[in-house]
């Protein structure tokens, strides 16, 4: 009987580390605020993409566009209409604000303020969103095995 219980102990061990790791993943997620203050009509044409450079997008991350609803928007679109700043075939469009933008897949993401010239001005961005590193690898147990 006791041999069992030593046979189960590994099996016990890895599912808890699984589990760990699991939760680790979810406190490790980072609320990105846009730009770091409001999403609006930035100082400069290239300042959404040099706040993106500067950061890491994960899997299990979210965006916070923070904007008032009727003076501004969030629109993510294809690679193409982000070059043209147009919203002919938006994947979607955000109208109500504050809004968070949860980041479930890898690959870059195209978003875009499609009021007016914005875009032309600068209020544009673009994340390429990875997939979070693996959790390091348990610890291996110094006890004494029997067999």
């Amino acid at each position: 009987m006791k041999r069992r219980s030593m046979k189960a102990r590994p099996i016990l061990l890895l599912q808890m580390a699984v589990i760990a790791a699991f939760f680790a993943a979810s406190l490790l997620a980072t609320d990105h605020i846009v730009g770091d203050s409001i999403w609006t009509i930035p100082p400069s044409n290239d300042f959404y993409s040099n706040w993106s450079q500067n950061k890491s997008f994960n899997v299990g991350d979210s965006l916070v566009f923070r904007f008032e609803m009727g003076l501004y928007n969030v629109v993510q679109v294809s690679k193409r209409e982000f070059d043209s700043c147009s919203a002919e075939n938006p994947f979607r469009t955000i109208l109500t604000g504050p809004v968070t933008i949860d980041l479930k897949e890898e690959g870059i993401l195209y978003f875009i303020c499609s009021f007016g010239n914005y875009c032309l001005l600068g209020q544009k961005l673009f994340v390429s969103v990875q997939r979070p590193p693996p959790p390091p690898p348990p610890a291996k147990s110094s006890s004494p095995t029997s067999s």
